[in-house]
């Protein structure tokens, strides 16, 4: 089959390009500039807010993949929620739509909801919605925190671990159930091939809840540091947030701080049963790091 692929030089979009090929799929890759993918892949320049662009790399396809999002604004640069995660959306769907495409698989987030406290998961929500109405065939995963490398949490924490001095948000109480990348490019690519994995809304978590802290234990015992952690008042780092959440350098912002708080756990596994695969426990990913 071939697939238009956006979000293709992104973490999960470097895990889905050889899940794709590896099953004997071609890929078009919607970039925004020249970048070095595995032979076969065919790049289109452009961007899933250039509505033409979209329009030549539709050209052919059979399905869409739909990966792009964002986890931080910067509004001065058009780099909005908003624009990224609905009109972005809307447009991949017209483009579809417009092309005779029938199957769209779309990734969202894990407690995207209309009245979450955080505009990134209202955002989601949105776009989910654009897609359960689209009259396509699609299927939405909405994965907890993923990990494997290269995520750009386990680099942060690396970073943070060889401080020997840790602050944990809230005193690391928060609850997350991560789940590997390879797990989520093998979804997509399970949904693809087989319908009745379709017209869902997936949850994909790994097999084990965390705390905060827990997680940052199984961490550090993987990487065999000795580090020193404390809590960290929630409200403190709000207030930082506030004044610097603005700065690409500083590591979180007010909106990943609700996120956080909200936690990030599956309420339903089902989709492991429904495809028959079984979630990579991500500690053996901390070693892989």
């Amino acid at each position: 089959m071939r697939i238009l692929l956006t979000g293709s030089t992104g973490f999960v979009g470097s895990y889905m390009v050889p899940a794709l090929m590896d099953t004997g799929h071609e890929i078009v890759a919607l970039v925004r500039q020249d970048v070095e993918l595995p032979p076969g892949v065919e790049l289109v320049k452009g961007d899933v807010l250039d509505v033409d662009s979209l329009e030549r790399a539709v050209k052919g396809c059979q399905a869409a993949i739909h990966l792009v999002g964002i986890i931080r604004e910067f509004p001065s640069r058009g780099i909005t929620f908003q624009r990224l995660h609905v009109e972005a959306t809307g447009n991949v769907i017209r483009a579809c739509q417009e092309e005779g495409i029938d199957i769209l698989l779309y990734m969202s987030a894990l407690r995207a909801g209309a009245y979450s406290a955080a505009e990134y998961h209202r955002t989601k929500f949105a776009a989910e919605e654009l897609v359960r109405n689209s009259g396509l065939d699609y299927a939405i995963f909405r994965p907890s925190l993923i990990l494997g490398p290269g995520s750009q949490f386990l680099m942060d924490m690396k970073k943070l671990v060889a401080l020997k001095l840790v602050g944990l948000v809230g005193g690391g109480g928060y609850r997350l159930q991560p789940v590997a990348v390879q797990d989520v490019a093998r979804a997509f690519v399970l949904a693809l091939e087989r319908k009745e994995l379709r017209d869902e809304t997936w949850e994909l978590c790994g097999p084990k809840v965390y705390t905060l802290k827990e997680l940052m234990e199984a961490m550090v015992r993987a990487w065999d540091r000795r580090v020193v952690l404390f809590p960290l008042p929630a409200g403190l780092l709000r207030l930082m947030a506030r004044l610097l959440d603005g700065f690409s350098w500083f590591p979180v912002t007010r909106e990943q701080i609700d996120m956080l708080e909200e936690g990030s756990v599956c309420g339903d596994d089902s989709f492991y049963s429904a495809a028959g695969l079984v979630p990579r426990e991500v500690e053996e990913i901390f070693k892989e790091v």
